[in-house]
């Protein structure tokens, strides 16, 4: 008998470490779904810091969203024919940057990891983030007919790989 409930027991409790038990997680606070918003929607100091920074451009997407007890706004935009996004804060405050760049302008240490990773170079999309005061490069591909983009550091260090 004891020697069923402890099999049993050890079941669960590979089980429930292989699969994680959902209930017992507490949701991300930075897990609510972004809402889209129009320019008007947003408090003075955001907006105009949002004009400010796609100013002569135009805004494709503009969303707003809780990240870790804040209001977010992320802009995506085309600002000089370059694709631009930002995070700003309800204060206006810019919290992350992101730019399109040319492929071979990225760091040879970030060239080298991202064809590597890829393959080769052919059909690699390229950008730099900044948030704070630590740049990353994002480079987009195609890895085994999936897209792919992969956050690296500017030394070529992979942090963060994303399917899309």
């Amino acid at each position: 008998m004891w020697y069923r409930v402890l099999v049993s027991a050890g079941i669960i409790v590979v089980v429930t470490g292989m699969f994680g038990c959902s209930a017992l997680r507490k949701p991300a606070q930075d897990e609510a779904p972004a809402q889209a918003v129009s320019l008007a929607e947003v408090p003075p100091a955001a907006r105009a810091t949002i004009e400010r920074l796609t100013a002569g451009g135009q805004i494709r997407e503009l969303e707003k969203a809780e990240e870790d007890g804040r209001t977010v706004y992320d802009v995506e935009a085309t600002v000089g024919g370059r694709d631009v996004e930002y995070d700003v804060a309800a204060d206006g405050t810019v919290l992350t940057s992101e730019q399109s760049v040319p492929y071979a302008t990225i760091p040879p240490a970030v060239r080298t990891a991202s064809e590597r990773y890829f393959g080769s170079a052919e059909g690699l999309d390229a950008s730099v983030e900044i948030e704070g005061d630590k740049a990353f490069y994002e480079v987009s591909g195609r890895k085994g007919g999936k897209p792919m983009t992969l956050k690296l550091t500017v030394d070529g260090e992979i942090v963060e790989e994303e399917n899309e």
